[in-house]
């Protein structure tokens, strides 16, 4: 019965999404002939916003939970502390349009090995609204001074140290993006990143998105200006591999093969920019079930506890 209640919302919504989508196109093209300003904006707020998830049933931690909600760029970040004080801190970061309760099983599983475990939802995500003047938009930098206030935070309430690191920090996705822009630009501290499937820069999803909406290339650029407008920066200074020359902390970058959503050679680019960072290929996993196989959280666990990181590699991998 609940199996049966649940799939009919889920579908409709997906239905009401595509509607929705189909209909934004349609406004968007008619709009660059009477108003291309207008136009490129609309574009580029519906690349920036996140739509959220459907509501549904969701597996929560069997560990305790204590919330706590710090001050963001666009609004309030929700964030949530599990596991006893004084117990070596680990950061688990999400990707785009998901929740922390994606992190649920390997919560648990930190807390079993005996970490202090915090999660957040980046701004515009799961509980974390985002008011801005350009509405519900949440570029990279917005995510990622997200991060870096929950990190700042885990000093107040004595998850870390004043001055201390994470143990390490877990991110997916776009989430694993801005978690290396905090790090290198923000000043996020972790001993150890472990960086699940990140692209290395926006144009991939601009671009991904531009061909959905079936504009042309003068249509594109003027898209493009806007999104560098909104976002007050250029899309190419948040191209990943030269920052990440100078991350000095042990990194384990993974990605599946078969990943449909980001291209494994963004992670070959993270990972040869990156001087102490270990790069796995894994098979048969696509983009998500990345954080929810059990032979990877295996990995992650393993990797954050060696005493040398670069031994934590046992599950699948191929030569990268």
């Amino acid at each position: 019965m609940p199996q049966k209640s649940f799939a009919k919302p889920k579908n409709s919504t997906n239905i009401r999404t595509i509607i929705g989508f189909l209909a934004r196109r349609s406004l968007i093209r008619a709009g660059f002939a009477v108003a291309p300003g207008w136009a490129a904006r609309h574009a580029a707020t519906l690349f920036l916003a996140s739509q959220r998830r459907p509501a549904g049933p969701r597996q929560q931690p069997a560990s305790h939970a204590t919330p706590f909600a710090v001050e963001g760029p666009v609004g309030p970040v929700a964030a949530w502390s599990y596991g006893r004080a004084g117990d070596p801190a680990v950061l688990l970061v999400h990707g785009w349009e998901d929740d922390h309760l994606s992190w649920a099983p390997l919560v648990d599983r930190l807390v079993e090995k005996g970490y202090r475990v915090l999660s957040l939802d980046l701004p515009g995500h799961g509980r974390s609204p985002a008011r801005s003047r350009h509405g519900r938009a949440t570029p990279i930098p917005v995510l990622a001074a997200g991060i870096a206030a929950v990190a700042r935070e885990a000093v107040a309430i004595g998850a870390l140290p004043q001055g201390g690191k994470f143990q390490a920090v877990i991110a997916h996705s776009l989430g694993g993006t801005a978690t290396l822009i905090a790090a290198t630009e923000l000043g996020l501290m972790a001993e150890r990143f472990a960086i699940l499937a990140a692209p290395n820069h926006p144009r991939l999803f601009a671009s991904a998105l531009m061909q959905m909406l079936k504009l042309n290339r003068a249509q594109v650029e003027h898209v493009y200006a806007s999104i560098e407008a909104i976002v007050g920066r250029s899309m190419d200074s948040l191209y990943l591999p030269p920052k990440l020359r100078a991350l000095d902390a042990a990194g384990l970058i993974l990605h599946s093969r078969d990943d449909r959503t980001v291209p494994l050679k963004h992670s070959q680019e993270n990972a040869a920019g990156w001087p102490r960072a270990e790069f796995r290929i894994l098979d048969g996993l696509g983009h998500r079930r990345l954080i929810s196989d059990p032979d990877v959280q295996a990995m992650l666990l393993h990797f954050i506890g060696a005493e040398a990181p670069a031994d934590s590699f046992g599950l699948r991998p191929d030569a990268a």
